[in-house]
C-alpha cells in the first residue's frame, strides 16, 4: 500500500520512522506489529515504547496507509484521535497479518502527486491550485464557486497563524459549522488563540449596540404599513438599496446625504435617477424607524465604531465576503494589528441580492484607504467543484456563459467557468406544468429529505405548497447556503418572464460554444447589468442548490433562455421512485434548519410530518409555580406540598425545602428518600438503558418539550446520567442552550451531578460530556462580547461555577460573605476523567492562577473578567457579567436567583439544633442583604456609559 503522512507530523522527529513506513508499504504488518485500536485506527510499533496510528484508505482500488499520529511512550489516552477511549491493553489484542483483511474507507478524491494530506473533520487532499494557494503567504483573496473547497482551504491556511486570530463570516451557521470543523478530531494550536465570529458578534465584541439588528422581515412589517406603489411597491429591492447604495460602500460618513445619493451614477443604484427622491424619503423614515424600534443598522453602527475599532487580531480570515458590505469590511480589516495578515474568500456569482459587490470595488477599498494598501496580486481563483453533478455544473456554467455575453464582465476575477469533479451522475430535466407532473413529484418527493422546493421570492410559496407537500420550500434568499441531493424549480422564469427574456436578449448559442472572454459592457450607459444581476445570479445560485439532479418546472417552457441552456426537450411525464426519509432524518433536517436560521421550513416540518403537539401539563412557572406555593402553604393543600417538594429536589432549591420544613412536611425531613421516589415516579422512562419510552414523548411533543418541572429530556437525562437517552436526544436534534428553572443547561446540570456522584463523575461523565458541551459560551462584561472557546478553562471554570452555585454559595454566606475558593473547584473535579479534563488543569496552582488572572480589575491580556474577589482567594461572579441565554442577553444574577439561597437545615430535632438552624437561617438572610447590596454598588460602579452605546439609535 502507499503512504501518506498528515502535513502536521514531521516524520525526522518520529523515531524509526522510515523503517516501519517500508513494512506498511510492503504489506508486512506482521513485522509492523499491526493491531486494530478503534473504527479504521490501527497502530503499529515504533520501538518498544513509541506507536504510530494510522488509517487505511483506498482510492480508484488503490489502498493507502494515512499515518495521523505519532504516539509516545503507550500514551493512547492523550491521542487525538482516541479521545475519551478507555486504557488499551495491547497485549489482548491479536496482531494482523495481512493487509488484505482490511478493506479500507473509501476517498472521494486524492491526488497521486502529493505525499501529504490535511485533515479537519475528514481526510483533505488538495488538488493542484488549492495547493498552489495553500504554499502562498498572506494577504489573499481566494474565489471559488460552491463546492470548491475554498473554506476547508482557508480554515487549513488559518492553521499556520500565530497570535490573535479571527474568523468572520455573515452567517451565524457557517461560523459554528467552520469552528467544529477547525478543531474536528480534538486538534489544538498552542500558537494561537482563535475567535469564530459572526459579522453580529464582530460588532457586540467591539461594544454591543442597544436594541437588536434590523432583519428583513422586520423591515418588511414595517414598509407594509406604509402606503408606496411603482418602483418604491418592493420592500426586498428597497431594503438592499438602504443596505448596499446609501449605508454600505462610503467608508468616510455613516450614509450618504440627498445630495450625494441623488447625484449617483447609472450603474450606482438600483433605481431610476427619477425615483431616488422618492427612495430617499423613505430611507429618512427608515432611520425614524430604527430609533423608534430600538433596531439597528449593522452598516450605520460598523462606521460609528471606526474610531474604537483596536488593532487586536494578528490574522483574519473573512469567509463569503461577498454578503458583506464595505463599511463592514473596512471596520473588520481595522483590527489588524498588520494590514497585510488577511484572507478574503467568497465568490460574486452568489449574489442574491442587490448589493452592488464586486472584486474590483474590493481592491478599490484597499487602494484608497492608505491602512489597507498591499502590493501585488492578491487573487486567486478556484475553479474546480467538487460538490455538483457534473450535468448540474455543465447548465450552471451556460448561465455564466450567457452572462458573460450579455452583460459584459463585472470584474476580472469573477471571469471564470466551473469544472467538475463531482464523481456523482445526475441529470437536468425541463418537465411540463401540468397536473400530472406536480402530482407525480409531489407524490414520491414529499416525505424525502432529499428533495425541495425552489421559487424566486415570498408570494410563489403559497402557490408551489398548493401543489407539492414538502415542507421544504425557499425562496432563493432563502435557499442560499443550502443544498439538496434534487431541487424542483418551480416557475421560476415564468413570473419575472419579461426580465429574463431580456437577460437573453442578443445572446446565440453560436455565442456560447466560444470560449469565455474577458469584456466591459458595451453600453456604459445601460444599467441593465445591475437591474438583472441579481435574477442571473438567482437562477444560478438556484441550480447549484442541486447535488445530483434537477428538475425545472415552468408554465411557459418556450422561454429563449431555456433554448440557450440547451433545454429545449419538455418532459410529460416522469416516472420517479418513491423516495422517503425516515422520521429521525426529518427530525435532524428540522433542527439543521434552525440552526441556520430556516425557522418556518423547522416548523412546518414539525407539524406537518412529524405532528409534534403541546403538551397537556402545567409547566411550573412564574405564576403557575407562584401558585402552587400559595397551594401549599396557604390552603395546606397536600397534593401541592408533594409537587412543591418534588420541584425543589429536583432544583436544589434550600429556601422551598426550609419553608415545607418549618411547615411540619414530614418528606421534607428526609430528601434522600424523596429523590429515590421522584425518579421512580417521574423518570422512570430515564433509568431504561434503551431510550425507546423517552422517544416515544419526544415523537409527540418534540425534542425540547418541558415536564412539570420546567426541565427538557436532555436536561432529565443529564440529570440521571443515561448516556443512551443523551444520544438519542442529540441525534433529534435537542437544544443544549435551554436552561431549565435555576437557570442551568443540560451541560452545566451534569457537571452539578459529577460534584454530587463520585460514581456519576468516573463513569457518566465521560460518556455524555461531548454530546452536552456546547461550543463556546457569549458572555458581555464591560457592554463588550467575549465568546469563550470551550477549549479554553475560563470555560469550564465559569460553567462549574454556574453548575454549583445553589450547592456552594449557601455555605459561604453564613457567618461572612465568602465565595468559591480553589477548593470548591479541586473537590468538584477530583474524579473527573483525565480525558475531560487533563491532570495539569486539576492542580491547585493553575485553578488559583485562572481565577487571578480573570479579576475584575487585573491587569491581564487575556483578562475576561469573569470574577469579582470579596476577600483573599474567594470569588463571586462580577456582578456586570451578563451571559447571552437562547438568544437574550441576561445578567449573571438574574439567571442565577440569590433568593433561592439557604442554609441546609439539620432534621434532627434536638431543640439545640433547631435554634442552630434558626441562628444560620437568620444570618443566611442578612448575608443575603449584604450580598444584594454589595452587587447593586458593583454595578453602580461598574464601567462609565460608553458614547457608543447609543449608536444604534
Amino acid at each position: 500500500m502507499r503512504i501518506l503522512l498528515y502535513n502536521e507530523l514531521n516524520p525526522k522527529q518520529i523515531p524509526g520512522f522510515a523503517k516501519l513506513v517500508k513494512y506498511l508499504e510492503a504489506d508486512d504488518f506482521k513485522s509492523a506489529d499491526v493491531k486494530k485500536v478503534g473504527d479504521n485506527l490501527y497502530r503499529a510499533r515504533l520501538n518498544q515504547s513509541d506507536r504510530l496510528l494510522f488509517a487505511v484508505y483506498r482510492h480508484q482500488r488503490q489502498a493507502y496507509a494515512l499515518i495521523l499520529e505519532f504516539i509516545k511512550n503507550h500514551a493512547y489516552q492523550d491521542s487525538r484521535f482516541l479521545r475519551r477511549a478507555a486504557s488499551i491493553d495491547e497485549s489482548k489484542i491479536p496482531t494482523l497479518g495481512d493487509a488484505g483483511q482490511i478493506e479500507g474507507a473509501p476517498l472521494a478524491y486524492l491526488n497521486p502527486n502529493h505525499a501529504s494530506f490535511n485533515l479537519l473533520d475528514k481526510i483533505i487532499s488538495f488538488d493542484d491550485s488549492q495547493q498552489a494557494i495553500y504554499q502562498l503567504q498572506p494577504p489573499l483573496v481566494i474565489i471559488g464557486s460552491a463546492g470548491s473547497g475554498k473554506t476547508a482551504l482557508t480554515l487549513e491556511k488559518m492553521k499556520q497563524a500565530v497570535g490573535d486570530v479571527l474568523y468572520v463570516t455573515q452567517s451565524a451557521y457557517l461560523v459554528k459549522n467552520s469552528r467544529d470543523l477547525y478543531y474536528a478530531h480534538g486538534y489544538e494550536n498552542a500558537d494561537q488563540q482563535v475567535d469564530f465570529l459572526s459579522f453580529q458578534e464582530f460588532l457586540e465584541s467591539i461594544e454591543v449596540p442597544d436594541g437588536r439588528p434590523v432583519s428583513f422581515q422586520a423591515f418588511q412589517a414595517w414598509f407594509g404599513r406604509q402606503r408606496h406603489g411603482g418602483p418604491l411597491k418592493d420592500a426586498h429591492k428597497l431594503f438592499e438599496e438602504f443596505r448596499g447604495v446609501i449605508t454600505g460602500p462610503a467608508t468616510d460618513k455613516s450614509w450618504l446625504g440627498r445630495a450625494d445619493y441623488l447625484a449617483l451614477g447609472v450603474k450606482e443604484s438600483i433605481f431610476l435617477a427619477e425615483e431616488r427622491e422618492a427612495v430617499y424619503d423613505v430611507f429618512e423614515k427608515y432611520l425614524a424607524f430604527l430609533a423608534e424600534q430600538k433596531l439597528y443598522d449593522g452598516n450605520i453602527v460598523s462606521h460609528r465604531y471606526l474610531p474604537h475599532n483596536t488593532t487586536r487580531y494578528d490574522f483574519v480570515i473573512v469567509d463569503e465576503v461577498q454578503d458583506l458590505t464595505n463599511i463592514q469590511l473596512y471596520l473588520i480589516l481595522k483590527s489588524l494589528r498588520r494590514p497585510q495578515d488577511f484572507i478574503l474568500c467568497g465568490d460574486s456569482n452568489q449574489i442574491v441580492h442587490p448589493n452592488f459587490f464586486s472584486w474590483s470595488k474590493v481592491k478599490s477599498l484597499f487602494y484608497r484607504q492608505d491602512d489597507l494598501r498591499s502590493e501585488g496580486d492578491l487573487i486567486r481563483i478556484l475553479n474546480t467543484n467538487y460538490r455538483n453533478s457534473p450535468q448540474v455544473t455543465e447548465i450552471a456554467n451556460r448561465i455564466l456563459k450567457i452572462k458573460n455575453q450579455r452583460f459584459g464582465s463585472i470584474d476580472k476575477e469573477s471571469h471564470y467557468l466551473v469544472k467538475s469533479n463531482g464523481h456523482t451522475q445526475g441529470e437536468v430535466l425541463l418537465l411540463e406544468d401540468s397536473a400530472g407532473i406536480r402530482q407525480e413529484l409531489d407524490k414520491k418527493t414529499r416525505t424525502s429529505t432529499l428533495f425541495a422546493v425552489i421559487v424566486m421570492n415570498a408570494e410563489q410559496k403559497p402557490e408551489a405548497a398548493r401543489h407539492f407537500s414538502t415542507p421544504l420550500v425557499f425562496t432563493i434568499q432563502e435557499a442560499k447556503g443550502l443544498e439538496y441531493e434534487n431541487i424542483i424549480l418551480y416557475n421560476f422564469l415564468t413570473l419575472e418572464e419579461s426580465r429574463y427574456r431580456e437577460i437573453s436578449k442578443g445572446v446565440s448559442h453560436a455565442d456560447l460554444e466560444q470560449d469565455l472572454k474577458y469584456a466591459r459592457g458595451k453600453d456604459k450607459t445601460d444599467k441593465s447589468l445591475e437591474v438583472y444581476k441579481f435574477y442571473i445570479n438567482a437562477l444560478y445560485v438556484a441550480l447549484t442548490r442541486a447535488i445530483k439532479n434537477l428538475y425545472w418546472i415552468e408554465s411557459n417552457a418556450r422561454q429563449p433562455l431555456l433554448d440557450l441552456l440547451d433545454l429545449r426537450e419538455v418532459r410529460t411525464t416522469l416516472e420517479l421512485a418513491s423516495q422517503n426519509s425516515s422520521l429521525d432524518a426529518w427530525r435532524q433536517e428540522a433542527h439543521k434548519l434552525e440552526l441556520q436560521g430556516k425557522q418556518e421550513q423547522a416548523d412546518r416540518i414539525r407539524s406537518e410530518i412529524l405532528k409534534q403537539k403541546t403538551p397537556p401539563w402545567q409547566v411550573l412557572t412564574g405564576e403557575a409555580l407562584s401558585e402552587l406555593k400559595r397551594k401549599a402553604l396557604e390552603t395546606n393543600d397536600k397534593n401541592a406540598k408533594m409537587t412543591l417538594f418534588e420541584y425543589a429536589l429536583v432544583h436544589e432549591d434550600l429556601n422551598i425545602l426550609n419553608v415545607l420544613l418549618h411547615a411540619d412536611f414530614k418528606p421534607a425531613k428526609q430528601p434522600d428518600k424523596g429523590l429515590q421516589m421522584l425518579e421512580q415516579k417521574h423518570y422512570g422512562a430515564y433509568q431504561f438503558k434503551k431510550p425507546d419510552a423517552v422517544l416515544k414523548q419526544t415523537d409527540q411533543y418534540g425534542p425540547d418539550f418541558r415536564n412539570v418541572f420546567n426541565q427538557t429530556p436532555l436536561m432529565v437525562a443529564a440529570w440521571t446520567g443515561n448516556a443512551d437517552v443523551v444520544k438519542a436526544m442529540c441525534d433529534q436534534g435537542a437544544d443544549t442552550e435551554k436552561v431549565d428553572g435555576n437557570g442551568l443547561t443540560a451541560f452545566q446540570i451534569a457537571l452539578a451531578q459529577a460534584d454530587r456522584s463520585d460514581a456519576y463523575a468516573k463513569k457518566k461523565l465521560a460518556a455524555i460530556y461531548d454530546l452536552l458541551e456546547p461550543t463556546s459560551m457569549s458572555i458581555q462584561v464591560e457592554h463588550r462580547l467575549i465568546k469563550l472557546d470551550k477549549s479554553s478553562m475560563e470555560f469550564f471554570l465559569l460553567n462549574l461555577m454556574i453548575a454549583l452555585f445553589y450547592r456552594v454559595m449557601p455555605r459561604k454566606m453564613v457567618y461572612r460573605l465568602e465565595g468559591f475558593g480553589t477548593q470548591e473547584f479541586i473537590d468538584a473535579i477530583q474524579h473527573i476523567p483525565p480525558g475531560i479534563l487533563p491532570e495539569r488543569r486539576k492542580q491547585r496552582a493553575y485553578l488559583s492562577a485562572i481565577l487571578a488572572k480573570n479579576e475584575v480589575d487585573k491587569d491581564d491580556k487575556y483578562n475576561r473578567k469573569l470574577f469579582y474577589r470579596v476577600m483573599r482567594g474567594a470569588y463571586i461572579f462580577n456582578p456586570n457579567l451578563a451571559i447571552r441565554v437562547e438568544g437574550e442577553w441576561v445578567n449573571i444574577y438574574d439567571l442565577l436567583s440569590i433568593d433561592r439561597l439557604a442554609p441546609r437545615h439539620d432534621i434532627k430535632e434536638d431543640w439545640w439544633r433547631r435554634d442552630i438552624n434558626e441562628y444560620r437561617e437568620t444570618q443566611m438572610n442578612a448575608r443575603k442583604v449584604e450580598l444584594q447590596r454589595l452587587l447593586a454598588e458593583k454595578r453602580m460602579a461598574g464601567p462609565s456609559e460608553n458614547p457608543n452605546t447609543a449608536l444604534g439609535s
